[in-house]
């Protein structure tokens, strides 16, 4: 990577990519409290201000590979529920593309806890602006697919989904301890298999809409 300072907005935009390529291996190859800027730094042979001209913290790095990752799932879904009619083709969708994408559930899963903390607000704003966004386009195209009574009752499923990711994420990628303990066989109950009860929740939550084919 070439180290001189980026100058012109089409350097200064390929700089950002670069951290954000930088940042992606780096995470995908560590547990979320092993990612640092100096890892970053490190893998791009930088100094570690130079990242912050970019990014003022590592969550708003961590922000940045989010957005990243939900704008091609954004693009994915959206071609998806084109062509969906009818609830199980909706909640194949949904499920489908989002077990597809390790990273942007694991992601997700930490979004209010760890990567909305410690940015500024504008960075704060833009983000909750592109999610907003993303929501209600895709939102739209979910009313439509499931002929909902409602308005805005896709953009509705996609917060609750969004909650469930979290809790349903953490609960299938528990810590090392807990994980040797559920795998004892009297403790299988208690095991959550991530595609399994993302699908169970999905139906759910796609079945609660009304529709217009509904008596």
């Amino acid at each position: 990577m070439d180290r001189r300072r980026a100058r012109s907005d089409l350097d200064k935009a390929e700089r950002r990519a670069d951290i954000l390529e930088a940042a992606r291996a780096t995470i995908d190859g560590s547990e979320m409290d092993e990612f640092t800027m100096d890892a970053v730094a490190a893998k791009l042979g930088l100094a570690k201000g130079t990242l912050y001209r970019y990014f003022p913290t590592r969550e708003a790095v961590l922000l940045g590979i989010l957005v990243a990752d939900l704008e091609g799932w954004f693009a994915h879904i959206d071609r998806r529920l084109a062509k969906a009619v009818g609830r199980a083709p909706v909640v194949g969708a949904l499920v489908g593309t989002l077990i597809a994408r390790p990273r942007l559930l694991r992601l997700l899963a930490v979004l209010p806890s760890v990567l909305e903390h410690n940015v500024p607000f504008a960075t704060a704003h833009e983000f909750k602006s592109f999610l907003l966004r993303g929501s209600a386009s895709t939102g739209s195209l979910i009313d439509t697919a499931l002929q909902a009574r409602e308005p805005g009752a896709g953009v509705h499923l996609l917060v609750q989904l969004n909650a469930g990711v979290i809790g349903l994420y953490h609960g299938a990628h528990p810590a090392r301890i807990v994980a040797t303990v559920l795998a004892e066989p009297e403790f299988a109950p208690l095991r959550v298999d991530l595609r399994r009860e993302l699908t169970h929740l999905t139906r759910a939550l796609v079945g609660a809409i009304p529709c217009k084919d509904q008596p």
